[in-house]
């Protein structure tokens, strides 16, 4: 579908998702088939914000219905890569094990945040919470913009601080779920701050909740356990707010490169993308595989899951 001549089709259920989570209208509804209870969609680009014109409701069902099918999928997936150097030695990766959605992600995410953050493990700090009141805005909208909603308070903030002649100050930013109300609500942490502004000032740019913002200083936290700390957190969301993360693209969390203490590494690729394939097709791809290249990584868990432990083996 492309987006530039914004033109409309008939598409299926997983490109629906798909077309939904890129900034896609529903329009209109056209007519039973058998694999969408829901019926066919038609459906118009706009690049601009999500919106879901929907004749009948039904849209947060359909949004973890698609999250659903889009994690099965992944979990799934498996890539296969090549050596660069060496053609004989091939790789196989499961997709899922860098996805944020699946436990094995999250590991090598917190890992790769800790790496990154090098002995940058404790220091004093404030901590400003935002909330949203249900009242002032819808979830759907909430979990749409929550992001570029932080973003304009910090700025706001940094622009009164800099009218009073105080530099502008960076940030790291978490997003979590709200017990309770199912929103989304974000954390900040501004390590080695004291003071951000006035009680006034830093609620008056907060409009999505009378008392939404709230703060305290802490004279020792570790910046990156705060942020590994919400993303475990992730395993206990439900499927609704794992979808709107999903389909607005909204990311975990942000941080400044202030904060990166070891600088990231620029390699040379060391693998080359090889093909695709379906984890339930192994049967078929594995045993040539191993038999076509000298060295397969990751050869033992493919067939200790497959074969050994659907007892094929």
């Amino acid at each position: 579908m492309s987006r530039k001549n914004k033109s409309v089709e008939y598409v299926e259920s997983a490109l629906i998702a798909e077309a939904l989570r890129l900034g896609c209208k529903i329009i209109s509804r056209q007519f039973k088939i058998p694999s969408i209870s829901t019926g066919l969609d038609l459906l118009s680009v706009n690049v601009g914000k999500a919106n879901f014109a929907v004749l009948e409701g039904g849209v947060s069902e359909r949004k973890v219905s698609a999250f659903r099918e889009y994690r099965d999928y992944l979990a799934d997936k498996v890539v296969i890569v090549q050596n660069s150097d060496d053609k004989s030695v091939v790789k196989v990766i499961r997709q899922a094990d860098s996805s944020r959605y699946f436990p094995e992600g999250r590991r090598r995410i917190k890992a790769r945040i800790f790496k990154r953050m090098g002995g940058f493990y404790s220091c004093n700090g404030l901590m400003v919470t935002l909330t949203f009141d249900p009242k002032l805005i819808s979830k759907a909208d909430a979990w749409h913009d929550v992001g570029s909603l932080g973003r304009r308070w910090l700025d706001n903030v940094n622009r009164w601080r800099i009218r009073n002649g105080m530099p502008r100050v960076r940030g790291i930013k978490v997003l979590e779920v709200q017990p309770g109300t199912g929103y989304p609500h974000l954390h900040y942490a501004f390590p080695r701050l004291r003071w951000l502004a006035p009680r006034d000032v830093l609620r008056r740019y907060w409009h999505y909740a009378a008392e939404g913002v709230d703060w305290r200083y802490r004279d020792s936290f570790s910046p990156a356990g705060y942020v590994c700390k919400y993303v475990s957190k992730l395993e206990s969301w439900n499927d609704e707010a794992l979808a709107e993360i999903w389909m607005n693209r909204t990311r975990l969390y942000s941080m400044s490169r202030d904060y990166y203490l070891v600088a990231e590494e620029k390699r040379v690729p060391e693998w080359c993308y090889l093909k695709s394939t379906r984890l339930g097709l192994a049967a078929m791809w594995f045993p040539p595989l191993v038999g076509e290249y000298d060295t397969v990584l990751g050869a033992n868990d493919i067939a200790m899951e497959v074969y050994i432990g659907s007892g094929k083996g």
